[in-house]
């Protein structure tokens, strides 16, 4: 074992043999023979100072060393990736800032953002990529986003920050039908009711503060319906599917025929939706860097 750390060139290779299990395929996709591609996983191993795969079988395997060992490996290389990245950020001086957002945040915070009279005279342009929260984490950690607007829970991301960006009450959104009846909604007679309902994964915390305040009525809310984001929630209600309770700064930018946003009565004690904004450091100087800082300052 020697103290000195494998190059990159090696833990791809060592990674790359992980994944085919073979060492001529390996050799291909490298532009070297098996023999060579042999000569360096052992030189690796003797440097690492533990076996780390088994070529006893017709496929080249894992040690457990070796599953411990390729697992590192790949976040070492994502990580040395990431520092290129952000090394060509410096050096390009880039405008444009890519920032990663749920549906429902274009309806929020990224439409104040770029209304907001600071970030127009900064000269930053945006490219906007509609993304999953997982997708978004992924594409922040390899310094493919810069910022990136979620709804809870937030990704489990090492030195992950984030920022409250935008909160709002819930509205009711009711079958036009339904809403000629009344001016308002409540809980409980939203509870007794066909409900229209976001994805437990696009959801996230909220559904479960919903599911929990429309069971305190007494009554088991009937999610009939679930849908991949909010304006899909609000057509299956114009269908007649049922109602949905939906942000109401999501609701009134939604106008959908054939659903009414009616005010909840009990929209002063529910928790609110929220939206973060989640980033990882970037160096001073960078857009990035000033972009994050305007978040930070003018989206409250």
């Amino acid at each position: 074992m020697t103290d000195a750390p494998p190059d990159a060139a090696t833990l791809r290779l060592a990674v790359a043999l992980a994944d085919t299990g073979d060492l001529g395929a390996t050799g291909t996709a490298f532009g070297i023979g098996r023999r060579t591609v042999a000569a360096r996983i052992a030189q690796l191993e003797r440097k690492v100072g533990a076996v780390l795969f088994d070529h006893a079988g017709k496929r080249v395997r894992l040690t457990a060393a070796g599953e411990a060992f390729i697992g590192e490996a790949r976040l070492a290389l994502a990580a040395t990736d990431r520092a290129g990245r952000l090394a060509r950020a410096i050096a390009d001086r880039p405008l444009a800032v890519a920032i990663g957002v749920t549906t429902e945040a274009l309806f929020g915070p990224v439409r104040a953002l770029l209304e907001d009279p600071a970030f127009v005279d900064s000269g930053l342009a945006l490219a906007v990529h509609v993304m999953t929260r997982e997708d978004q984490a992924a594409a922040l950690a390899d310094g493919r986003l810069a910022i990136g607007f979620v709804a809870p829970p937030l990704p489990a991301l090492p030195r992950v920050q984030h920022h409250v960006v935008a909160t709002s009450k819930w509205s009711a959104v009711v079958p036009d039908a339904e809403a000629r009846l009344r001016k308002t909604a409540s809980l409980s007679q939203l509870a007794r009711k066909p409900l229209v309902t976001l994805e437990a994964d696009a959801a996230g915390l909220a559904r479960h503060t919903l599911t929990a305040a429309l069971r305190a009525t007494g009554a088991e809310p009937a999610f009939m319906q679930e849908a991949p984001d909010w304006s899909s929630v609000m057509a299956m209600v114009a269908l007649g599917l049922g109602s949905a309770l939906v942000p109401s700064i999501v609701a009134k930018r939604l106008a959908i025929g054939g659903a009414t946003v009616l005010p909840l009565v009990e929209a002063e004690s529910l928790a609110p939706w929220a939206i973060h904004a989640i980033w990882l450091p970037q160096p001073a100087g960078t857009a990035a860097a000033q972009a994050i800082a305007l978040v930070r300052s003018r989206l409250d």
